[in-house]
């Protein structure tokens, strides 16, 4: 295998050892060559202590029993936490997968089992030894002369044989006979044989062409293993860290989940806030009904979602090897960009929200005059996050700028970037705006505070509750800024592959795609070897018989009398030839299908690569769409939630405003799911793209050299790159084992 792996970069396969590393759940910790008994079955123990009416061997025992089928303690090697949660992030999986998968652990095997029938093959043509002897005691007739005979012999003979690359037979056979007959005298004799036999055929099976044809086929046959065990190697990548029931699924699963939980907690507040409208007058029960019919909905919607990636883990499980009860925990930092909110804010917002629920219950009988006090202090304490607030969503907002200074590169909408300025600057204004709002409404609180006195209580808690609701206005204002700012940020990574020649590249490095060319090429040369099979058969067969002198007892006085020497031909009339003939026609057909499977699967790269592009080439514009159909969703619903109170305290929307919050919840949370999975989905397919293009490279350990995206580019790189990379290029070498081509972004 390791010379087969050589002959070129694509065609590396790793590890060459085939027993599982000891930290495996697949390692055997015993001696292979006499490993103790495994557990058994104890009914079919039954059967093999006593089959059939027989009583079984007592020896299966001889070298120890195992307690167990799978080593004792190979978890230890996945450093688990003190809990026993194995703690995973995409490299960590994929090497988890390569250290204790079955599937992978088998495919390396089958390369070794066709790289051991290779060894047959070879052998063959190699020079094969032989030596044998047989020696035996004869007793015949009655303990008297002369009938009585006791009679050892020993022959033996030692020589070799070997196959020539045309087709000859080539025999050389030693021969000695030892004869002792120790009756009556002790007579003894020595005989010697030398036979050289050369078989050589002149029509059927002649020829360097159809001698060496299995020699032929059995070494492509292991290249072409290795290529398939290469190919495996990065499909086995691809599947573990990006692909559908991967590690980027489990992250989309868990952000569906995060997203779903968002959705709980919204429909948790506006009910809250319903049912406190409710006691007050200002909303109906139908309302109030159909908020909780959503709340319970949201509650489900957890349940389930929760449910669907317990289930994907445990499936991951079964991917990487491990058993579905292992505890394992998801490094979800990569979907930190998927946060629209820092959680400072969003506690903050929280905690004005609980505040304004709580002044609403005082409706109709406002608080004593401490309790009033009490709530102004708590709402200046609130109101002092205010300036940490507008930090927080200034740093994001500057960090959406420095996005905008790139350069503009080709595909870029020179529209949207328009738009985006725009937005830019609309966002610098909502938020100066939003900061001096909150100061103003800092002073306004401290001024109202001082106002409250025993005979204006009522007056007091109608201030408390309009400077909430005023905080919080501008707190949300502060949060949008941050919401868009932060959606902004999310992009997708740089590809720059053009359709022709990444074709052409693909189709002079797909490892497959060299597979089936070299088949069809196998299936052309089985024509000329099957027809063969149908010439007479004219064979030159040459012997030499050398045998010793019969009266001397010495093993090598060859005597000229006694040899014997031959040449001559052997001839086959080519009479009957049905099966032969049937066997052509056969070649004939699989040749063309052969061709026409090697165009197939040239068409289905073509179709892969144009599929890649293509739907990458989708899922970028429609990333922005639902980038902006989350912008506009977040902003229904915010302003929706606004409208619910009016000035003083009241409901200043009609019964519409409801149906409207609950459609716009419902809305957002789709076009949260969307957005990410149109972002997970990008990074499978740009995955997929290398993978068909046969350009992901991977290093001994199985990870890959390249694959990584390149970012977008910002401003001050070279031609708008992050990194300077060469695209694909035009007009790749079209020999089967041309180098590798650049890497491509």
């Amino acid at each position: 295998m390791a010379e087969r792996s050589a002959l070129g970069r694509g065609y590396d396969i790793g590890r060459l050892r085939l027993e599982p590393a000891p930290g495996s759940r697949l390692a055997d910790p015993f001696d292979p060559d006499r490993p103790p008994k495994p557990p058994d079955d104890p009914a079919a123990a039954i059967l093999m202590d006593h089959p059939y009416k027989f009583r079984g061997s007592k020896r299966w025992g001889k070298d120890g029993y195992a307690d167990s089928i799978e080593p004792i303690g190979w978890e230890a090697a996945l450093a688990p936490d003190d809990k026993g949660v194995v703690k995973l992030d995409q490299n960590k999986a994929v090497e988890v997968a390569l250290l204790n998968s079955r599937e992978y652990q088998t495919a390396l095997e089958n390369v070794y089992l066709t790289a051991l029938g290779l060894t047959l093959n070879r052998f063959e043509f190699d020079l094969r030894w032989f030596g044998r002897n047989a020696t035996t005691y004869t007793h015949s007739g009655n303990s008297s002369l002369p009938t009585e005979s006791n009679k050892l012999a020993s022959t033996t003979d030692i020589g070799f044989e070997r196959n020539l690359a045309a087709g000859g037979q080539l025999l050389v056979d030693f021969a000695n006979s030892i004869t002792y007959e120790y009756t009556g005298g002790a007579v003894g004799g020595v005989r010697s044989n030398l036979l050289l036999s050369l078989t050589q055929p002149l029509l059927r099976n002649f020829g360097r062409q159809v001698r060496l044809e299995g020699l032929t086929q059995a070494e492509r046959d292991v290249l072409y293993a290795v290529r398939d065990f290469a190919r495996f190697r990065k499909q086995f990548y691809v599947s573990v860290a990006t692909q559908s029931g991967g590690y980027l699924s489990l992250l989309l699963a868990t952000q569906t989940l995060r997203n779903s939980q968002a959705n709980l907690k919204r429909q948790e507040e506006t009910y809250r806030l319903y049912n406190e409208l409710f006691r007050g007058g200002r909303a109906s029960v139908v309302e109030l009904d159909q908020f909780y019919q959503s709340l319970q909905a949201a509650r489900q919607d957890v349940i389930d979602t929760r449910t669907s990636l317990e289930n994907a883990k445990d499936q991951f499980k079964l991917t990487l090897g491990l058993p579905p009860r292992l505890p394992i925990d998801l490094d979800d930092s990569p979907l930190d960009q998927f946060i629209l909110v820092d959680p400072a804010l969003e506690r903050l917002r929280e905690q004005l929200e609980e505040f304004q629920r709580v002044r609403l219950r005082e409706l109709d009988a406002p608080p004593s005059l401490d309790v009033l006090r009490k709530a102004f202090a708590d709402l200046r304490e609130l109101a002092g996050g205010g300036p940490a607030a507008v930090r927080s969503a200034a740093a994001d907002l500057d960090a959406f700028g420095r996005q905008l200074d790139r350069p503009e590169r080709p595909g870029d909408d020179p529209e949207q970037r328009d738009r985006d300025r725009a937005t830019y600057t609309s966002l610098k204004t909502a938020l100066a705006e939003a900061g001096d709002d909150l100061a103003k409404f800092t002073t306004r609180i401290e001024k109202d505070s001082t106002a409250v006195t025993e005979a204006t209580r009522k007056e007091g808690w109608e201030a408390v509750v309009q400077d909430a609701k005023f905080l919080l206005t501008a707190l949300d204002g502060v949060i949008t800024v941050q919401t868009q700012s932060r959606i902004y940020r999310i992009e997708l990574p740089e590809i720059d592959i053009l359709e022709e020649p990444a074709m052409a590249f693909a189709k002079a490095n797909r490892l497959d795609l060299q597979n089936r060319r070299a088949q069809t090429t196998d299936a052309w040369r089985k024509v000329t070897v099957t027809a063969n099979a149908l010439r007479g058969g004219v064979n030159v067969v040459g012997t030499a018989n050398l045998v010793t002198d019969a009266d001397h007892d010495k093993p090598f006085n060859f005597a000229g009398e006694a040899s014997s020497y031959s040449v001559g031909l052997q001839f086959d009339a080519p009479l009957n030839r049905l099966a032969e003939r049937n066997a052509y026609r056969a070649s004939l057909v699989t040749y063309q299908r052969s061709k026409r499977e090697f165009v197939a699967l040239s068409d289905q790269v073509e179709l892969q690569i144009r599929q890649d592009l293509r739907e990458l080439a989708r899922l970028r514009p429609s990333f922005s769409i639902a980038r902006q159909q989350v912008l506009s969703a977040a902003r229904q619903y915010e302003n929706t939630r606004l409208t619910l109170l009016g000035p003083g305290g009241r409901k200043g929307a009609n019964d519409a405003t409801s149906l409207q919050l609950l459609q716009a919840l419902s809305t957002l949370l789709a076009q949260r799911n969307a957005l990410a999975a149109n972002f997970i989905q990008f990074e499978q397919r740009r995955l997929q793209l290398l993978l068909d293009l046969e350009e992901l490279q991977l290093d001994d350990r199985g990870f890959p050299t390249n694959a990584h995206p390149r970012p977008p580019a910002r401003s001050g790189d070279r031609d708008g790159r992050g990194t300077p990379s060469p695209g694909l290029p035009a007009a790749p070498a079209p020999r089967p084992l041309a180098p590798r081509g650049p890497v491509v972004p």
